[in-house]
C-alpha cells in the first residue's frame, strides 16, 4: 500500500508541475475546484485499490463482485458528489470537471497497474 500511495503522490506532483503555468495563467481563482476534483480523485482511487487489496485471496466470485461492485459504488459516489458540488453552486463546473477528469483518468491509471503487480500474486493458475 505505501508503494500505491507514493505512487498516487508521485503522479499528483508530476501533474501539479505540468499544470503549474497554465493554472496560475488563468486557474488561480478556481484552487477550490481542483482541491477538491483532487481529494475526491484520490479518496476513490485508494478505496478502490484496498478493495483489490482485501479481496485478492478471496475466492473468484467475491473478488469480482468487490471490484466490479465497489467500482459501480465508487462511480455512483463520484457522479452524485460532482453533481451536488456542481448544481449546488459550490464550485465552477467547467474547471471543476475539468481537473475531475484528469485527476481521475491519472489515479485510475496508478489503481490499475498497482492491482496488475499484486494480481500475480494471487493463487489463481492460468492455463495457456
Amino acid at each position: 500500500m505505501k508503494v500505491f500511495i507514493n505512487r498516487l503522490i508521485l503522479s499528483t506532483a508530476i501533474i501539479a508541475f505540468i499544470g503549474l503555468f497554465p493554472f496560475l495563467s488563468w486557474g488561480s481563482e478556481y484552487w477550490f475546484e481542483f482541491l477538491c476534483a483532487f481529494l475526491v480523485s484520490i479518496f476513490n482511487s485508494c478505496i478502490g485499490y484496498y478493495l483489490v487489496l482485501l479481496s485478492m485471496h478471496e475466492s473468484d466470485s467475491k473478488f469480482y463482485t468487490m471490484v466490479y461492485g465497489g467500482m459501480l459504488v465508487r462511480m455512483s459516489f463520484l457522479i452524485g458528489f460532482a453533481l451536488f458540488m456542481i448544481l449546488n453552486n459550490h464550485v465552477v463546473a467547467i474547471p471543476f470537471f475539468l481537473s475531475l477528469m484528469i485527476f481521475y483518468v491519472v489515479h485510475q491509471w496508478i489503481e490499475i497497474s498497482g492491482w496488475l503487480q499484486e494480481i500475480p500474486l494471487r493463487k489463481v493458475q492460468v492455463s495457456s
